[in-house]
């Protein structure tokens, strides 16, 4: 259980850093003083909220193997609104020029979540619970 914490923490983190970089290069060199500030928030919302989410399905993935699915898609709901809330309070503009900035990460951090789940679920022996 914790060796698939820390690799999924690894992974996500890795991934994430990589992404960000590409992200901060192509943005920094396409608009120099250009603020970052949407997408520093953008990518430290959704890494801290896929690990948080994702390292307590990773803990609790013995106990709740049946609902790991269920859990997952509720995760994705409230991490989705929960960031669109904070957008919002925090007086962010939602545009079509800044959407990428919002998108990029979100979908990263899926991306990398729905792989550990699935190899969650691989994992579990389904046949002892009857």
């Amino acid at each position: 259980m914790f060796k698939h914490l820390l690799r999924f923490s690894l992974l996500l983190f890795f991934v994430a850093g990589v992404t960000y970089g590409i992200h901060y290069w192509i943005y920094t060199s396409m608009e120099p003083k250009a603020s970052l500030e949407l997408i520093n928030f953008a990518y430290k919302f959704n890494v801290g909220i896929t690990f948080l989410f994702t390292s307590t399905m990773i803990l609790a993935s013995e106990q709740l193997k049946q609902q790991l699915g269920f859990i997952f898609m509720v995760t994705g709901v409230v991490k989705l609104g929960l960031l669109l809330y904070l957008l919002k309070t925090a007086g962010y503009e939602i545009d079509k020029s800044v959407f990428l900035h919002i998108f990029v990460p979100y979908v990263v951090c899926v991306v990398v979540e729905i792989i550990y789940v699935i190899k969650i679920l691989n994992e579990a022996n389904f046949s002892n619970d009857r």
